[in-house]
């Protein structure tokens, strides 16, 4: 993009010396008590630059905010990024700890089934009717 800037530059850069070698004339600009006399083509290219320098000063306060909304919305994404990975440490670590419980819930099933189970009482025998 910046050479894209640059060949732009070179092509208004060769209009303007072509503009004033073309317009050599001498006028005179009055304003109020102030009178300048010069050629043609320098006061044409003063009065666009203080057109271009004015054009920057409206659009100054725009791009001044949003270089601040850019930068508040890099800080939130850093934040937001941090948390993120917070959450992923928690949940890596939950995510272990299911597996140790899972384990020992697995052993425990296995401890009571290799256990022996006692042997049963017989049930009572009801008296004999007489």
């Amino acid at each position: 993009m910046a050479t894209v800037y640059l060949i732009l530059a070179l092509v208004i850069a060769i209009i303007a010396v072509v503009f004033a070698l073309q317009n050599t004339a001498t006028i005179t600009i009055s304003f109020i008590i102030w009178e300048v006399t010069g050629s043609l083509s320098l006061v044409l290219l003063v009065t666009l630059a203080i057109g271009v320098l004015i054009g920057l000063l409206f659009l100054s306060p725009s791009a001044i905010k949003s270089s601040l909304q850019a930068s508040g919305q890099r800080k939130l994404i850093g934040a937001l990024e941090k948390e993120l990975a917070e959450v992923k440490t928690q949940a890596q670590k939950l995510a272990d700890e299911k597996v140790k419980l899972l384990k020992a819930a697995e052993d425990a099933k296995a401890a009571e089934a290799a256990r022996p189970t006692p042997p049963q009482p017989a049930p009572p025998t009801p008296p004999a009717a007489n």
